[in-house]
């Protein structure tokens, strides 16, 4: 039985942006197995002298490798805390990998939000997302913890470049070079980092380093800052698993253990109030509560807070303006929406996301802004499930993915897609027929290749998308037949690990679908760890 969390641990995640489990399914065997086997890989990664050894031997394939792994997701703690944050139907994402830890310090930094530090929409701050983080030994000072800034998975940088291209992987500062993390001189790492947390313009921050017992799982808010620190002489190695989870439905309820009586209103007013709106109002959205404005401030201040040079004060304000819910505070966040400053224009995205589908209509005409930084917000603002039985923003998102010259504009409208297939009461086959066809080869091109991946952003945004559709619609046989036709060859292998799960999700697998399935299974290697693994357990 599922141990689901309670109202005060549930709003400590969405304020801290982290949990602390203890597994309690799990002895020091198990432990004991897993730090060895990422002893081993690591091995096998220094023999290869391969520089895509991060491809071909730690990421992605740690199910396959480990299979006993999956009793970690399966603990009544870790089971329930991923319920109670995701929903019960989350999914595992296709990505992992086991970090070792080294004497270079990492830069404070947020995950891309695709794997290997890509970037196909922007920063979700409900939970539709989290890093599940898993250590098999002790974790100490000495050893390299893991360092987090408590509550700032609801602020980012701007990413976006003059070119119109943008950064892929955003840390607190990107100023910070490899050299200066890995300088001997540990008092001027000290300092730098001590910079880069001042540079956020936010007093108050918690910094936490994260030392935990044997066996612990530290579940997380996918976008909080975080690094590994280093590690200091003579300590053992310090190993840390992690796995991505997702959301594929919407709360009809509190998915966690709520008892009525808890004050969520007192709780928050704990809380910096900079968090306090946005904390509010996701509380309210996985309760599926109404939510109730509580601005003390005029209009006019708010306002002034949205345009001001504080990141932290732009998001408050944004859904402060988004809570009102009112002719008035939407124009002030469409007036946002075609700022100058990226930082603007993003934290009023924010405000328009919650602010009601009856507002959604006025969002449209931004859709087709020639400045492609505004479409990239207005496509993203519009994913919300309410907005599914919107007709007018199905067809311009979809217009959006299939005629849109810019690949991020294209990725978000896929992502924003993926929010509106929640709505269970639209008939989406339409909808499904296409973005399976936007699949075919040469449809949406590989257009990166970081990490020494060459990859689709589009395409991995469009198959996240048809998961969103599996988990809330049936699809047809024939659809299914068609997604494994063009998915199971395509060179993406999160592409190809989401048509799995789509598959695994739906009722119509004709007998053609199993024989795709069982010819695609025949050619992977049957042993699930190589020979070397096997024979040093």
């Amino acid at each position: 039985m599922k141990h689901l969390l309670t109202d005060e641990q549930y709003a400590q995640y969405l304020s801290d942006g982290i949990l602390v489990i203890q597994p309690e399914s799990l002895d020091e065997a198990f432990h004991d197995h897993l730090y060895r086997s990422a002893q081993q890989i690591y091995a096998l990664v220094e023999n290869s002298r391969s520089n895509t050894a991060h491809l071909d031997i730690i990421g992605d394939s740690l199910r396959a490798r480990i299979p006993e792994i999956d009793r970690l997701f399966a603990d009544p703690s870790v089971s329930g805390a991923l319920s109670s944050v995701l929903g019960d139907s989350y999914v595992i994402h296709p990505h992992n990998f086991v970090h070792k830890s080294s004497d270079a310090d990492q830069v404070f930094h947020q995950d891309g939000n695709l794997p290997w530090n890509e970037r196909g929409h922007y920063r979700a701050h409900r939970p539709d997302w989290a890093l599940l983080f898993y250590y098999p030994q002790e974790v100490t000072d000495e050893n390299g913890p893991t360092e987090l800034i408590l509550g700032t998975q609801y602020w980012t940088n701007d990413f976006e470049k003059p070119d119109g291209t943008w950064h892929s992987f955003d840390g607190i500062d990107r100023a910070f070079t490899r050299e200066e993390l890995a300088n001997e001189d540990l008092s001027f790492r000290d300092r730098r980092l001590n910079e880069s947390v001042a540079s956020l313009g936010i007093p108050n921050l918690q910094r936490k380093f994260v030392t935990v017992p044997k066996g612990s799982v530290v579940l997380c808010h996918y976008d909080i800052l975080h690094r590994g620190s280093r590690t200091f002489l003579e300590a053992a190695d310090r190993f840390m698993y992690k796995f991505h989870f997702m959301r594929t439905q919407e709360p009809t309820r509190a998915a966690w253990r709520h008892q009525p009586e808890f004050d969520a209103t007192e709780y928050m007013r704990k809380l910096l109030p900079e968090v306090q709106p946005i904390v509010r109002n996701i509380w309210n959205w996985s309760s599926n509560t109404e939510s109730t404005a509580l601005v003390s401030k005029s209009l006019a201040e708010v306002k002034q807070s949205l345009f001001s040079s504080n990141e932290a004060k732009r998001v408050e304000a944004a859904y402060l303006l988004g809570e009102m819910q009112s002719d008035a505070a939407v124009d002030v966040l469409l007036e946002g929406l075609t700022h100058a400053e990226e930082s603007v224009r993003r934290s009023s995205c924010y405000g328009l996301k919650i602010s009601g589908s009856a507002q959604a209509n006025k969002i449209l005409p931004f859709m087709g802004n020639q400045r492609v930084s505004i479409r990239r917000l207005a496509v993203y603002a519009l994913g919300e499930s309410a907005n599914g039985l919107n007709v007018q923003v199905v067809r311009a998102l979809l217009a959006a993915l299939t005629k849109d010259q810019d690949d991020l504009v294209r990725s978000n409208a896929a992502y924003a897609m993926g929010q509106i297939l929640r709505c269970k009461d639209a008939d989406f086959s339409a909808v499904i027929d296409a973005l399976i066809q936007r699949l075919a080869p040469g449809v949406e091109p590989n257009n990166t290749a970081v990490a020494l991946f060459p990859r689709s952003t589009v395409r991995q945004s469009i198959a996240y998308s048809l998961l969103q559709a599996a988990c809330n619609h049936e699809f047809s046989a024939a659809q299914i037949e068609k997604l494994l036709a063009l998915t199971l060859e395509d060179d993406d292998r999160y592409v190809q690990g989401f048509a799995i799960e789509i598959t695994r999700q739906n009722q119509n697998l004709s007998a053609k679908s199993l024989d795709v399935l069982l010819a695609a299974l025949s050619r992977l290697r049957l042993s699930p760890r190589p020979a070397a693994l096997n024979s040093a357990s």
